[in-house]
């Protein structure tokens, strides 16, 4: 099984290299709100590492850790929770239970009802790392000075079985129905456990990793994230929700939770399947030209409006893209009647100015 899979992983990584597998359409337009900031604990002299890892406790706040002291984050800000740990704190999660599972070195960890940790089991390697599904635990290596790297399904009573070794460190792990999906190195595969079936979904190019994956289950939506990108996938709708950072993904509350490490914030991208689909139906309206260069006309900024889309989004889509505008009176007459406003017609007619490809035969 190890010696297939390794084949299989690495034809699939060499593949989704070639293919440029993440073809993307990005959006801009997107509602942050913000838990918390480098400046915000700047201001409370809060000077330590977080921990890639976070989850969501029963009273709806996050909770986050440093190496020895975990943390709860909610509107109300940071505060810390439980005295410090003499053990270092690798990975955390909850399990289905409600109990709170630590990975510290190579000993995987549990609170009793008294708040002190307790060793359940030695685990194989350092620096493994753990995630909940909906009624087992999941453990998977990602050191990446491991010649392998393997995935365990903790059952409950405390026994764990070795799913399958990985040639490259696994970064994360969630449960979507009856499968798992994986984050392997630079892309996202669906692992089917009762069949042993290994399915290629999503990958990138270039050398970025994928680091987290998050599952909006109403939506049936995935999302995935490298240090740089985040991005959302369905089928076979891939789109870009940001190029400017990444981090540990979770969706929560309808909205998609981001927990950069390394800058030390946490925001929530709220109505974000509202600009997926927007993004998406774009990408469909522009798909027809038969030109390498997409062109937008009247009749695409008429479909935009009717989807709803803000005018900023709209004016940054016209800014970007090659224009083929007609810009009668006729024509902005039929626009004004298609709803589509002043400030997006004046964006249509400085494009076209500066690109020189309108028709505006009795142009306003």
């Amino acid at each position: 099984m190890n010696k297939y899979f390794y084949l299989i992983l690495t034809a699939l990584f060499s593949l989704c290299v070639q293919l440029g597998l993440c073809t993307t359409v990005k959006i801009d337009s997107l509602r942050y709100e913000v838990l918390m900031s480098h400046k915000m604990l700047d201001e409370n002299h809060f000077n330590d590492t977080f921990i890639h890892a976070m989850d969501i406790t029963g009273d709806r706040l996050f909770l986050i850790s440093t190496s020895n002291q975990f943390h709860l984050l909610g509107w109300g800000g940071l505060r810390q929770t439980g005295n410090k740990l003499t053990i270092p704190i690798n990975s955390f999660a909850y399990t289905p239970e409600g109990f709170l599972m630590v990975i510290s070195k190579n000993e995987l960890c549990y609170f009793d009802s008294l708040g002190n940790i307790n060793k359940l089991f030695t685990l194989p390697t350092e620096g493994m790392r753990i995630s909940a599904g909906k009624a087992v635990m999941y453990i998977y290596d990602c050191n990446a000075f491991q010649p392998t790297h393997a995935l365990y399904v903790l059952a409950p009573g405390g026994k764990y079985i070795k799913l399958f070794d990985a040639p490259s460190p696994i970064q994360s792990v969630v449960e979507m129905d009856n499968t798992l999906l994986i984050a392997c190195k630079n892309a996202v595969f669906k692992f089917t456990p009762g069949n042993k079936e290994l399915k290629l979904l999503v990958g990138v190019t270039g050398n970025k990793t994928i680091k987290s994956l998050a599952i909006d289950t109403t939506n049936n939506r995935i999302y995935f994230s490298t240090d740089s990108i985040i991005c959302a996938l369905k089928d076979t709708d891939k789109v870009l929700i940001t190029d400017k950072f990444g981090g540990m993904l979770r969706y929560f509350n309808n909205g998609l939770i981001v927990f950069n490490t390394e800058k030390s914030f946490l925001v929530r991208l709220v109505n974000i399947e509202n600009q997926i689909t927007a993004g998406i139906q774009f990408r469909k309206n522009t798909s027809s030209s038969t030109s390498s260069e997409k062109v937008i006309t009247n009749a695409t900024i008429i479909d935009l409006v009717n989807n709803n889309l803000s005018d900023e989004l709209i004016i940054k889509i016209i800014n970007r893209s090659k224009v083929n505008f007609n810009l009668s009176v006729d024509s902005m007459i039929a626009l004004a009647g298609q709803h589509v406003s002043s400030p997006v017609i004046k964006a249509m007619k400085q494009a076209s100015k500066k690109q020189g490809t309108s028709t505006q035969k009795n142009s306003l």
